[in-house]
């Protein structure tokens, strides 16, 4: 008797699976990070326009930051030119990142969020473009990528997103050092 009523609740309790979490699967990459600075919002505001031609405003693409923040906020888009290291000789895996900026002036605050990495092939290359599409924060999805195999596709995206990320580390480092410069009292 014990046994079927362990087998019977078994049965029941099996369509109560948890379900998958809408996050589950490949993320697209973020980088974010949080600057804090002994200023008003104004004052972020007028340091961000100080510090954006010596850090993002020097990226290909980039162009000056718009003359108005809209409620504190900047937009801008840029790109990383992309050469890869994982393959030799490739003229097809050559290309560019774009990705957008977004900078919030807050008081005592800068927030920047660089998203929206999109990877768009050489297309002059002999064989046609290879396009990664967007780039993930750990590994990409199981998706073919015509042209090339999933290994190459899988080094490929790997050495993109670590060449990305160090790269915008070091213009975040920049932007926030000119940030600080301009909090510094002269």
């Amino acid at each position: 008797m014990r046994v079927l009523t362990t087998l019977l609740f078994s049965a029941l309790l099996l369509p109560a699976r948890p379900q998958t979490a809408p996050m589950d699967g490949p993320r697209r990459l973020v980088i974010a990070e949080d600057i804090a600075l002994p200023m008003s919002s104004t004052q972020v505001e007028q340091a961000v326009r100080k510090a954006w031609p010596f850090s993002f405003g020097l990226e290909p693409g980039a162009g000056p930051l718009p003359a108005e923040a809209v409620n504190g906020r900047f937009e801008a888009d840029a790109r990383f030119n992309f050469r890869s290291t994982a393959t030799n000789s490739r003229l097809q895996s050559l290309g560019v990142v774009n990705y957008h900026i977004s900078i919030r002036a807050g008081n005592g605050q800068c927030k920047v969020l660089i998203s929206q990495f999109d990877h768009t092939g050489n297309r002059n290359a002999p064989g046609g473009a290879v396009n990664l599409g967007p780039l993930y924060a750990g590994e990409r999805p199981p998706d073919r990528i015509p042209g090339i195999s999933m290994g190459t596709a899988t080094r490929l995206h790997k050495d993109m997103r670590d060449q990305v990320s160090d790269h915008l580390q070091k213009v975040l480092k920049a932007f926030a050092a000119q940030l600080r410069k301009a909090a510094s009292p002269e």
